[in-house]
């Protein structure tokens, strides 16, 4: 009985020595595997600001033209008929509100809002970028890197509805406005192309 009271006491010695020398020694590599971890963020947050210029040089690129990113048709605001929007879409699936026609975002589609005049003409479009990965288009721009990018905008305003108040930056672009609606300052909601008044 003394025997196995002294293996024990010794076993529990052992594991005591072995516990305090992880304790002792783990603080190094702990330290040391920080290291790459806070590279990795910091490449990732590079990463994160090249995506957010390429999205925003695209999105103001495409609003010189009067056009948006990625729609697989050529419509064009004040050109293009409401007829030609659902003969390339169909119907609106999200249906029609204050004049405009609702098409949501599916699988690798980004999500678009059509405006038209009393003439059935194109005169605003909404881009709502992806639901999926949508870090990599709209969900990469913040107000922070949209000012770096694009300096100041012509204009601040706020937008209120629903119970929300979302901020809106307005860039002129050639003939066109380009209005970045945030819901708060690293949370861009959507992105409006309207003809310059």
């Amino acid at each position: 009985m003394k025997m196995k009271q002294r293996l024990s006491k010794a076993a529990a010695a052992a594991a005591a020595a072995t516990i305090t020398g992880i304790a002792a020694f783990g603080f190094a590599p702990v330290a040391q595997l920080d290291t790459p971890a806070h590279a990795a963020t910091s490449q990732e947050t590079s990463s994160q600001s090249q995506t957010a210029v390429k999205n925003i040089n695209e999105i103001y690129n495409a609003a010189v033209k009067g056009e948006v990113p990625r729609l697989t048709a050529d419509f064009k605001i004040g050109k293009t008929l409401r007829q030609d929007v659902r003969d390339q879409f169909g119907p609106p699936p999200e249906g029609s509100s204050n004049n405009f026609d609702y098409y949501h975002a599916e699988m690798g589609h980004p999500g678009y809002a059509f405006g038209y005049d009393q003439n059935n003409v194109i005169n605003e479009i909404r881009y709502f970028g992806t639901n999926v990965e949508r870090q990599t288009n709209l969900g990469s721009i913040t107000q922070a890197n949209l000012k770096k990018e694009l300096g100041q905008p012509n204009f601040t305003g706020k937008v209120k509805g629903d119970g929300t108040t979302q901020t809106k930056y307005t860039y002129h672009a050639g003939a066109y406005d380009l209005e970045f609606i945030f819901d708060d300052s690293k949370t861009l909601n959507h992105v409006n192309l309207v003809k310059k008044p």
